[in-house]
This record gives structure tokens, sequence and C-alpha cells, in this order.
């Protein structure tokens, strides 16, 4: 039974803009990440943290919309479900955390014998392959004495991302169990998650406490993203006919933490940036060029802060200059990313991907 107000799941238009849409987010957070770790301060369009936001908000458009359509079909769509998401996920994701675990050594202070046989190299491994990436950022004697030390600090949003698969299930269920209230339940899951970022920004605002800052930005945190993107799924045509008019709307609560309190602005903010975002990749044709080759945005997001540690042990910030060292450091992201797609997902999606009359996909 389908808990679209339209009584059908909706299908997202193809072709689309979000494709190029997900490569400018990426492209934020990687501009974000080589600042920090190269002491530059280059700019653009949006914040980091904010493009992290819309990578859950386009997450909850589509995988919620997916889900739906699975659940109409009689079968076993729970686990099919989830090994979708495996799928697109995990090949990519395992295959950085073991690539980088092992090519580091040729930069760690350690010898190799003393690098593998250590206790640090297989918790890390552990740590990171389990998606606790907080439990063990680090490899032995890698990136040490660095602005930041850790490998990989992008992967801290893998297990958010994967908290909130599970929670589309329970979404669902308990919409279904408040007869089809769906919106209901996603708008006060959106206040109850915004007011969570609202209150912890003010702990860590009085305290200066760290602890207050991360507490704020995990899985219940983000869940005002995610809902946001369910919520424009499900009203999507409503939303489109007054496109125009809503996106000022969306304008307004994206800026209002400039005229509220910032905090009061907070509750605002994920809803308006999810709305231009997605308005925006549904919007004309600027981007559709995209849908004609892989979109590798995903991989760029998982190798790009090691790729940029290495350019920084090697040098190239001083030896290149900053503008040539970010072109460098992006085109080798770029490059071992679509490495990535042609020789370990590709394969796999085409062994263990859906079969349509009977042949793989």
């Amino acid at each position: 039974m389908s808990l679209h107000p339209n009584n059908v799941p909706y299908k997202v238009p193809m072709p689309n803009n979000m494709g190029v849409m997900r490569y400018l987010l990426v492209l934020s957070v990687f501009v974000t990440h080589y600042n920090i770790l190269t002491g530059t301060e280059y700019g653009f369009f949006i914040e980091g943290y904010d493009a992290v936001g819309c990578f859950f908000s386009l997450s909850g458009f589509l995988v919620y919309g997916s889900y739906l359509r699975r659940r109409s079909h009689a079968g076993h769509y729970l686990s099919g479900y989830f090994k979708s998401r495996a799928l697109r996920l995990l090949p990519a994701y395992v295959t950085t955390v073991l690539f980088f675990a092992i090519v580091l050594v040729a930069v760690s202070t350690l010898p190799a014998w003393q690098y593998f046989g250590s206790w640090h190299f297989w918790k890390y491994l552990g740590a990171n392959l389990g998606f606790v990436n907080f439990v063990e950022p680090t490899l032995p004697g890698v990136f040490e004495g660095m602005r930041m030390d850790a490998v990989n600090g992008s992967l801290w949003t893998m297990k958010i991302e994967w908290m909130l698969y599970l929670a589309v299930p329970v979404l669902v269920w308990l919409s279904a169990r408040l007869h089809n209230r769906a919106t209901a339940v996603l708008t006060t899951v959106y206040l109850l998650s915004a007011a969570w970022v609202v209150i912890f920004f003010h702990l860590h605002e009085n305290s200066g406490r760290g602890i207050y800052e991360i507490l704020g930005r995990q899985v219940f945190g983000q869940l005002c993203y995610f809902c946001s993107g369910v919520l424009i799924y499900y009203w999507f045509d409503e939303l489109m006919r007054r496109r125009w008019l809503m996106l000022a709307v969306a304008v307004l609560c994206y800026y209002s933490v400039s005229f509220l309190d910032f905090g009061l602005g907070l509750l605002f903010r994920p809803i308006g940036l999810t709305y231009i975002v997605i308005m925006l990749s549904m919007t004309g044709r600027w981007g559709t060029w995209e849908g004609k080759r892989d979109n590798v945005s995903y991989n760029i997001y998982l190798v790009h802060w090691p790729m940029t540690q290495v350019a920084v042990v090697l040098g190239l910030p001083e030896a290149l200059g900053d503008g040539l060292s970010f072109a460098v450091v992006l085109f080798a992201t770029v490059v071992l990313s679509v490495l990535i797609a042609v020789l370990v997902e590709h394969p796999l999606r085409r062994y263990y991907g859906p079969r349509i009359n009977g042949k793989r996909a």
C-alpha cells in the first residue's frame, strides 16, 4: 500500500540535474577539507557541513521512494532493499578502507613489518570496516605531526548513512500504524531532530566543550535533513507547481540564521536548503548531460581526504603552490574514483545486481 499523497510511489523525473548537483556538493566538501588540511582559505558557494546535510537530504528523497516501490510488490522487499543499499555503498567503501590502509605504509614512520604487525593497524581496519571510524581514526606512524592525523576524516558520515537507511522501514511502519499520517510523523521527527541540533549548539556555545558539537551532528541531528528530503518526495508535485514561491520561502528559511537567533534559525535551515537543492536538481536541463556517464561523486567523497593528506606529506602545496596543488589533488582523486568504479563497483553490480528476464541488469 502506497503512502504517497497521490496514492502511487512517485518516480523521480529523468533526466534531471541531480548528478551534477552531487558533484557540486562533493566539491564543496573537498574544498572545505582541503582548507582544513593545508591551511588554505578557498571559498565555495556552500559550506562543506551543509553539503553533507544535503547528501542526507538527497538520500531521503531517493531512498524512501525506492523502499515504497519495493514494498508495493510481493516478496522479500526488506532484504532486497538492504541488498541494494549494500551494493551501492559497500564496494567503494571497503575498497577505500583497505587500499589506503595498505598503501599508506609507504608514508609511515614505521618499517613495513612493524606497521602491518601492530595491533594499531588491525584495530584501524576493524573499526573502519565496521563503520565506527571514531574508535580508531589513525594508522601507525601515518600523518603524525600534521594538522590532523586522521587517515580519512570523511568516514564519520557512513555510520549515519546506514542508520538513516535503517530508519526508513521504521518511519514507514510508524506512518502506517498512525493511519498513513506520514506527513505528521515526518514533521514531528524533523522538529525533534532540529531541536536536538539547537540544544547541542547552545550547549557547545555556552560550555566550549567539543563533545556537544560532535553529538549535535550525529545521526539524530541529521534526521532533519533526511526527513526534509522525504517530505519533499511526498509533496513533490504540489511543491513543484509552486516552485518559485516555495523557492523564495526556502531561501528565507536557509538565511533565517541571519535575522533570527542563530539557534532558532537552525530549525528552518535544513528544510530550506533541502528544497533549494532538490528544486535546482529537478528544474531545467542544465545538468542532464551528466546522466550519460557514471557518477563517481560518492567515490570522490570517500577518497579525497587521504589523497589530500598524502599531497601534504609529499610537500605538493609548497612545491607547486596552493592553486596547482589543489588541481593535482582533485585530478588524482577523480582518477582513483573512476578506477574504483570500473575495477570494483561495475563487476560486483553486474554479478550481484538485479536480474531482468533472468539476466543480470
